[in-house]
């Protein structure tokens, strides 16, 4: 397995190459950290990169339910993306309380249109106990094949994704 390290995240392509699997520790207890990925008013406030914004535009965290979002950059140092927006889809296929969920997640445009064109994502979030009032997330996040894993890993997911949990610990800090 390939290790990367972005700050406190760190990413580790699997050996079959369609698989990332992401890993924190954050300073806070199991429950606040579920809380904080399963609460509307919390999840917006860090499911973003640096200089963006998520506006939900649908959240049914339940078994078969759906979270549908916007992402847009405003940040006018961010020259080239001022403006621009990233719209996604999630859905919920099973949730273990405090423990787990899966969710398969969709590019989609800004009225919720799944794209048929850009890689489609299945993934499995764990929560795990440390035991010293920190908590472990660890996501697992597979592709159909390593060539879509390697086309979202180019559009920078991996910087984002590291920005957007350098945004969950500074929310869980001040929970």
């Amino acid at each position: 397995m390939e290790e990367i390290s972005m700050s406190e995240t760190t990413f580790t392509v699997s050996d079959n190459e369609k698989s990332l699997v992401i890993k924190r520790t954050f300073n806070a207890s199991k429950s606040k950290v579920w809380e904080a990925w399963t609460t509307v008013d919390l999840l917006k406030q860090w499911f973003s990169p640096t200089g963006w914004e998520t506006e939900v535009k649908r959240f049914d965290f339940s078994e078969g339910g759906s979270w549908e979002y916007i992402m847009k950059c405003v940040d006018p140092e961010q020259n080239d993306w001022i403006g621009m927006t990233s719209a996604g889809k999630s859905t919920y296929s099973s949730i273990k309380p405090e423990d787990s969920f899966e969710n398969t997640d969709y590019f989609t445009d800004d009225v919720g249109n799944v794209s048929k064109e850009a890689p489609v994502s299945n993934s499995l979030i764990e929560f795990a106990d440390n035991g010293d009032d920190t908590t472990t997330v660890i996501s697992t996040t597979s592709y159909d094949s390593k060539e879509a894993l390697q086309e979202v890993i180019k559009m920078g997911m991996e910087e984002g994704l590291s920005q957007s949990w350098d945004k969950l610990a500074s929310v869980l800090e001040h929970k």
